[in-house]
């Protein structure tokens, strides 16, 4: 009975210790400090720009999570899609895609969102292989870029869209014209090649095989036993293409079908078509495509470009100690043009001291030493001795 009582003494004893121990061993050294957004932000992107990309992340993540409200929290999250754009490589440029994906969903009216979505485009882009490969990067690409189109019109990068959009469809056409090629010339199967070439003729307007295709599709009905239709694809070739190598071939149907050969629309040269070195390169995957390897904020060396600086930045006053950081969001605001003095005293200062009766053009009086213990000042000089990843990995 004596020794139940002394382990209940014991037990008891080594939980009042526990409970009175000194409250502040478990601290959260990335605790949300006025002004600190800033500082983790640059020091992110000087890490980016030596091509640390990984200690830039943890850095620009640091921001995010830290810093909800801070203005600096879209430029993180853009920054770290740049640099998984920017370091290349299939797993790179799928985190990429996600980012500026999660990017453009958050920030819908930012004033780069078009460039956002361009860049999603062309990180599918850079995905792309070969013609007679796999293609589905390609139709990402073209989706894409006709959704940047389409709410983009009124911007800058609309024209660089639309020229990246007819270089996807060029090698998307070459895919398509070569199964139907392969359908029509091997197996002789005309409808399976005439689906094909529909979709060309529909959907790529620009194709540089664009005359080809009509060529083909009038042959493939020709021999389904449809001359009506095929009469309209040869007339097109005949009048929009005079000068194509299948020009001739399709007056030569016409003059069978018995109809009359149009007048030619144009005196446009023949369609370029890749040299013979320039066709083996689109075997091995060299599309020609003009890929721009910048990101939208950083650029291919890790440095901010100069022309995003000025307007994506928020100003200097915005993020200094003391005051408080522009929400992500509109929701909540608080307006921060009134003066500091209209603000409420702190508990326990007299409303009508000399630092809230200073004006703003004389200096502010020196504060008054606190009532409070040494013992809290004594804990100051231990939190800036520890450096910050330091507090991250502890």
């Amino acid at each position: 009975m004596k020794l139940r009582s002394i382990v209940i003494i014991v037990f008891i004893s080594a939980l009042a210790l526990v409970g009175c121990g000194p409250k502040d061993k478990v601290k959260n050294e990335n605790s949300a400090v006025p002004g600190r957004d800033k500082e983790l932000y640059e020091q992110a992107s000087k890490k980016a720009e030596k091509g640390r990309y990984d200690e830039a992340r943890l850095l620009y993540n640091v921001v995010i999570t830290t810093y909800p409200d801070s203005s600096f929290l879209p430029l993180a999250k853009l920054a770290i899609a740049d640099s998984f754009y920017l370091e290349g490589g299939t797993s790179s440029l799928q985190q990429a895609v996600g980012g500026y994906k999660d990017f453009a969903q958050y920030f819908p009216t930012h004033p780069r969102i078009c460039e956002v979505k361009h860049k999603i485009a062309q990180a599918y882009m850079r995905q792309m292989g070969a013609y007679n490969r796999d293609v589905s990067n390609a139709k990402q690409a073209e989706h894409q870029l006709k959704a940047a189109e389409q709410a983009c019109r009124n911007s800058d990068v609309v024209q660089s869209v639309r020229n990246d959009l007819r270089d996807v469809q060029q090698v998307l056409g070459l895919h398509e014209l070569d199964i139907a090629r392969f359908y029509i010339d091997n197996r002789q199967a005309y409808k399976a090649g005439e689906s094909r070439l529909r979709d060309i003729i529909t959907n790529y307007p620009f194709f540089s095989y664009y005359d080809e295709a009509l060529y083909r599709l009038g042959v493939s009905l020709i021999e389904q036993e449809q001359p009506e239709e095929a009469t309209e694809y040869f007339t097109r070739l005949a009048r929009d293409y005079p000068n194509s190598e299948f020009a001739g071939k399709g007056k030569d149907y016409l003059e069978k079908l018995g109809k009359p050969i149009p007048t030619p629309s144009n005196d446009n040269p023949a369609p370029e078509r890749p040299s013979f070195m320039g066709k083996f390169g689109l075997i091995l995957g060299r599309n020609g495509l003009d890929i721009s390897q910048d990101g939208v904020l950083l650029s291919k060396k890790g440095a901010e470009k100069d022309d995003v600086k000025d307007d994506m930045k928020p100003s200097e006053a915005s993020n200094a100690a003391g005051t408080r950081a522009i929400r992500a969001s509109t929701r909540g605001s608080v307006p921060t043009n009134q003066p500091e003095a209209a603000a409420a005293p702190a508990a326990g200062q007299p409303a009508s001291g000399p630092a809230n009766g200073a004006s703003a053009g004389q200096p502010a009086a020196p504060e008054t030493k606190s009532a409070e213990p040494k013992k809290n000042d004594k804990k100051d000089p231990k939190k800036k001795k520890k450096g910050f990843l330091g507090g991250i990995f502890r």
